[in-house]
């Protein structure tokens, strides 16, 4: 296609390529064109199959953790180290799907008795290899945009299960409404989780903060910690200071 659409489809393609998922009103403002003209564009490109169309944006249709572990690789393993010392020994954590908390399984080699439950095929499958690791897969069904599991039957696994710790990232951190996602089914499976959990850990790299997606969730600020790569007392983070007991 050629013309002005052609021009939007690109710079679409290049922006989804550099992220994990596009929102059709920033798109919109930044393309000065309607919400509408988006969605039309956003349609032709997933006929395509160069994009998986979601509630308030697209995301990329390669979704595998081996591609999006090369994203931000340096930054999110520094935020993540942040919170290795965390991770207890024993007792029952929660894992979330993101290619950013899968950097602390490996210090999970020394747990004893340690339950770990996630709704991610790929976490279960990578935590399960540690013998000191006794693995839960909440049912739910396959969303094939995020590779979770979500839904009534996740949401129903939640309400009979309470975390000592839970382990997030998230696809956008914004300093008025916290936390969001891509996917409204994944928020709400992450709210209800931070909910039955007596301490919550969210780590972002620094390309998250800002970021804003369609499904909010809303975790405890006295029992929320916040951890990215940049330093504690960096002054990008002094609007988030709010929202989070404390900043690592």
């Amino acid at each position: 296609m050629t013309g002005a659409a052609g021009k939007r489809h690109e710079r679409i393609l290049r922006a989804i390529s550099d992220q994990d998922g596009i929102v059709i009103s920033e798109l919109a403002a930044d393309m000065q064109v309607s919400e509408m003209t988006i969605r039309r564009d956003l349609q032709d490109l997933e006929d395509q199959g160069l994009l998986l169309r979601i509630h308030g944006g697209a995301i990329p249709t390669r979704g595998e953790f081996s591609e999006r572990l090369s994203t931000n690789t340096a930054a999110k393993k520094k935020a993540t180290e942040k919170l290795a010392e965390f991770i207890p020994r024993t007792g029952v954590i929660y894992l979330d799907g993101s290619t950013t908390v899968l950097n602390l399984i490996g210090r999970m080699k020394h747990s004893v008795e340690l339950q770990v439950v996630t709704n991610n095929v790929e976490t279960y499958q990578r935590v399960k290899g540690f013998p000191g690791v006794d693995p839960l897969l909440l049912g739910g069904k396959l969303d094939r945009r995020t590779e979770n599991l979500v839904g009534t039957l996740t949401v129903h696994s939640i309400e009979s299960l309470a975390f000592e710790k839970a382990f997030f990232s998230a696809w956008g951190l914004d300093s008025a409404i916290g936390p969001t996602e891509m996917t409204i089914e994944d928020a709400e499976v992450k709210d209800m989780i931070a909910k039955r959990s007596r301490q919550v850990f969210i780590a972002v790299d620094e390309s998250k903060l800002t970021r804003t997606g369609v499904g909010n969730w809303h975790p405890d600020r006295e029992r929320s910690c916040l951890a990215t790569n940049l330093v504690p007392g960096s002054e990008v983070l002094d609007p988030y200071r709010e929202r989070f007991h404390k900043i690592l």
